[in-house]
């Protein structure tokens, strides 16, 4: 997906009058308007400057401004004899100067902001607070046409970590797609990427409904193709975790996490462990788990790694280091999941507590669902240095975690959970967030039943929201990011004001309008239509050789597919014919169409009728919007 994070500028008077202060997602904390000093416009010889001694993080956060401006990035410098990467230039009227004073007093993701017509002043305790003010620079130069009015910003987060949780264990997405949500994370200052990488279809019983002959018990589950579960990284050690339909080499998470960060957003990444953990158990099935699951349906078993074996937790503990050893996890929080455990309690307690000491032991810090008050038992696990996501009140009780001296992120399940399914259901884990309730209601201390004063504030780090897959696998109804997108931004952006600024001035529909009129930056619209032609000559005796006509991260248009010789399509790692086959020995014209929810095609003036057939689960799949692919 293409961004274009800079709308062409317009030619804006300096006297332009400003009433308010600038309206930026989340809100700014405090403006001083200061019409004397005149409005800013980004004039075509400006200049983004940083000092000559700056560091490495500056140098990045500053290059990444300057890029999505298309403006030089220059280095202040009165020494002309030094060499410098960029140029030895002074600061000049126009330029926009970003600077970094260190001060251990002030919150590490502060910024000013100083506008006048002459230039633009951003001055921060850390790098990362001067990037958080480029963000605001940007949302304003797009809504004004490059123009920011005069006057002082001073702005800064209420809580320190701000996030979004997104499934891709599940249910597979392209890269892009991942590099498109690490960039509407930051321009909402979210400073969090949670990526759910592995995981399983999470109603495994079914398989034994939809496959009545071939799964009769836990272990014929392993053996179903495609897979019930998904791991989405590249594994050296097991290269039969690996899922086979997408999934990312190290290299490719590496350099993901590397543009993240440049961004000022830092990739969390989750392998989930005991539970949740289908691939893993494939790779070990002499691993799974043997003993009861209560009142949960035995097929469960097949996703849970038996605790009370002693080679679980060198097995578990092999597959993290080599992430983390490799620098493919550089990042310090790794999440280990550890929720919806249905084994015993004191085994799943001391796993928790030795795993969780493991990854320390690695220079990491350990997060985790909560799921303590719910596995109660006689085991300590010791909360020092480890991080939780409160997410369900009957798993892990708030008070009782930061009490225990856990510190804890606020992604409780009926408010901040989205399951997409399309049928436009809202809050308790339906297709999306009531925002307007997490708008007008949220904020991160905020739980069921729970006195904010009852909590040990100091351990509440922030909130974040989460996307679920569940319907994934046997009921994956086929939406796909670009339907996905939409109301991933709107989430982001309504969770960003909640943790940076927690009070808002202004009502959800004004602030729902400034969302939906950013949208096209972010590329998250709503689908857009689309159509591509081909002239397609197939060969005398082709004999069904594939035949790729246009191609992209997510999608690839075929006169002749791969699967059955029809015409079809490949979206997000699966593969889509129609019911019809291109002539051999002859010339084909093919036209592609695409739309919300729907493709289809027509072949030499004919519509070809009906839905394209997914590969696999054909009959859930009811949703077809398909990416435009960017290279014929």
């Amino acid at each position: 997906m293409k961004t274009t994070l800079l709308a062409t500028a317009l030619t804006l008077s300096a006297a332009t009058a400003w009433c308010a202060k600038p309206e930026v997602i989340p809100e700014l904390r405090h403006w001083t308007d200061d019409a004397a000093a005149g409005a800013y416009t980004l004039g075509a010889e400006a200049r983004v400057v940083i000092p000559e001694d700056a560091c490495p993080a500056l140098e990045r956060y500053a290059k990444t401004f300057a890029d999505e401006i298309d403006r030089p990035l220059v280095r202040e410098a009165r020494s002309w004899w030094r060499i410098l990467l960029f140029l030895t230039e002074e600061a000049q009227p126009g330029d926009i100067t970003l600077t970094v004073a260190p001060d251990a007093e002030a919150n590490p993701e502060a910024y000013t902001l100083t506008v006048g017509k002459d230039g633009v002043a951003i001055a921060a305790p850390t790098p990362l607070g001067a990037f958080w003010g480029t963000r605001t620079l940007l949302q304003v130069f797009q809504a004004k046409g490059n123009t920011f009015p005069g006057g002082e910003a001073k702005d800064w987060p209420e809580y320190a970590h701000r996030g979004f949780m997104f499934d891709c264990g599940r249910k597979p997405f392209a890269l892009s797609t991942l590099r498109q949500l690490a960039k509407i994370c930051a321009y909402y200052k979210l400073n969090e990427l949670h990526l759910h990488l592995s995981d399983n279809y999470i109603w495994l019983h079914r398989y034994g409904e939809w496959f009545p002959q071939e799964v009769k018990t836990a272990a014929d589950i392993l053996k179903v193709e495609p897979s019930a579960g998904g791991f989405r990284l590249e594994n050296g050690k097991y290269p039969e975790l690996t899922s086979k339909d997408i999934f990312y080499t190290k290299e490719q998470f590496k350099a993901l996490t590397a543009e993240a960060a440049a961004q000022g957003v830092t990739i969390v990444p989750e392998l989930d462990v005991p539970g949740h953990a289908l691939q893993m158990v494939r790779v070990r099935p002499d691993l799974m788990y043997k003993g009861s699951v209560g009142g949960k349906h035995d097929m469960e078993r097949a996703a849970m790694l038996d605790l009370s074996n002693p080679e679980t937790l060198p097995f578990v503990a092999s597959i993290f280091d080599e992430y983390i050893d490799e620098g493919v996890f550089p990042n310090q929080v790794i999440h280990i999941g550890t929720d919806e455990y249905y084994g015993d309690n004191e085994s799943y307690r001391k796993f928790a507590d030795a795993f969780c000491k493991h990854i320390l032991s690695k220079g990491k810090t350990p997060r985790m669902w909560g799921s303590l008050s719910h596995k109660r038992g006689k085991t300590p696990v010791d909360s020092k240095g480890v991080q939780m996501n409160i997410w369900s009140m009957g798993w892990q009780n708030p008070v009782e975690a930061t009490k225990a001296g856990f510190e804890i992120m606020n992604t409780l399940d009926v408010w901040m959970y989205i399951v997409p399914s399309g049928n436009g259901s809202v809050g308790g884990y339906g297709d999306d967030l009531n925002t307007q309730w997490v708008y007008d209601n949220w904020i991160p201390v905020r739980f069921p039943n729970t006195k904010p004063e009852d909590l040990d504030r100091s351990k509440v780090l922030g909130g974040s929201w989460a996307m679920w897959n569940d319907n994934a696998f046997l009921t994956d109804p086929g939406l796909c990011a670009e339907d996905l997108l939409p109301r991933i931004q709107k989430n982001c952006a309504t969770v960003a004001q909640k943790t940076w600024a927690t009070a808002n001035t202004r009502g959800y529909k004004a602030f729902l309008a400034q969302v939906q009129s950013q949208a096209k930056t972010l590329d998250a619209e709503e689908p857009q239509p689309w159509e591509l032609t081909f002239e397609v000559a197939v060969p005398a005796g082709n004999a069904k050789k594939p035949i790729l006509l246009a191609s992209s991260d997510e999608t690839d248009l075929y006169a002749v597919s791969p699967v059955n010789g029809n015409v079809g399509f490949r979206r997000e790692g699966a593969q889509y014919t129609f019911d019809v086959a291109l002539p051999e020995g002859k010339t084909s014209k093919v036209t592609f169409h695409s739309e919300k929810y729907k493709t289809w095609v027509v072949v030499d003036g004919k519509k070809i009728e009906g839905n394209p057939v997914r590969q696999h689960y054909a009959k859930t799949c009811k949703f077809f919007t398909l990416a435009k692919p960017e290279t014929k």
